[in-house]
């Protein structure tokens, strides 16, 4: 029984724990553009992917994988910016139908146009950080315990801009009450455009980062989206708490559910939690009416 606690099951919980602050910093770019803004963007996915191929061609130039990685975020950051300006800006106050339609039209091309650019192979970036390390008498490779200290330290910056600065109440107040910010003398289509771009630098980091985990593909997008959608909805649209929350819960039940049994079906696990919150708590778990 020991052995089984200390070989099989810690290893998996820190596994979901590393994959599950993954998820949360994927989700907080999309809660931040989902929930404050109200803008669905089926594209965010993209820009996922996104990151990663240009951190991946970045890699060739320049041979540090942080600095890359920063670049990386930003480049995605910058075309986000026009995505934003040129397009959703458009479409601000009408039914959200045609943001949906329109993110989900931008994927496709974004995922083609990857496509048409670097193949359709997988490929793989060596991470950084080589080696293993003992942690409760189990081996772990290094490299996925320093993309848990870099996702919390991100939470941490994140939640900290948005609550603890002025640019951070200027745009949670410009979401909740466009007209009054208006009034106040606030520049909303800046503070709109700042929350785009930092929730799609979020999401190209966090693309280049994992890079070295689950590789590099034209469709790894597709993948992410769907949890941080749930993520998102479990843990309360606009809930930076409720993201980070929903996402460690999410993460543990698909990393445990594996232990037992297949995981195509520990995927399906995840929609249960889905289930019984919209059920229990439509609004989320720190979502507010």
């Amino acid at each position: 029984m020991i052995d089984y606690l200390v070989y099989v099951l810690a290893p998996q919980l820190l596994h979901g724990l590393i994959w599950g602050v993954v998820i949360a910093l994927i989700a907080l770019g999309l809660t931040i553009v989902f929930g404050l803004m109200g803008v669905v963007n089926f594209a965010h996915g993209e820009f996922y992917m996104l990151g990663a191929f240009l951190g991946f061609s970045l890699l060739f130039v320049i041979h540090d994988f942080w600095m890359v990685m920063l670049m990386a975020a930003a480049g995605t950051g910058i075309f986000g910016m026009f995505v934003e300006k040129f397009l959703l800006r458009r479409l601000y106050g009408r039914d959200p139908i045609f943001q949906l339609l329109m993110t989900f039209g931008l994927g496709i091309f974004m995922r083609e146009v990857v496509r048409a650019i670097w193949g359709g192979l997988t490929r793989r970036v060596d991470p950084p950080v080589s080696g293993a390390v003992e942690v409760m008498g189990v081996m772990y490779p290094s490299y996925r315990l320093v993309v848990l200290a870099v996702g919390v330290m991100c939470i941490f910056v994140i939640w900290w801009v948005l609550h603890r600065t002025r640019a951070g109440v200027m745009l949670r107040a410009a979401c909740q009450d466009r007209q009054m910010s208006v009034a106040l003398g606030v520049n909303v289509d800046r503070v709109y455009g700042l929350t785009f771009t930092i929730g799609i630098c979020v999401a190209g980091m966090c693309g280049f980062l994992m890079s070295p985990i689950y590789f590099v593909y034209p469709t790894m997008g597709v993948d992410a989206i769907l949890r941080a959608f749930i993520v998102v909805i479990v843990g309360g649209m606009g809930s930076l708490i409720g993201a980070v929350v929903a996402s460690l819960l999410v993460a543990q039940v698909e990393a445990l559910a594996s232990l037992w049994i297949s995981p195509s079906w520990a995927e399906t696990a995840v929609f249960s939690v889905l289930i019984v919150t919209l059920i229990v708590r439509p609004t989320g778990l720190f979502g507010r009416r």
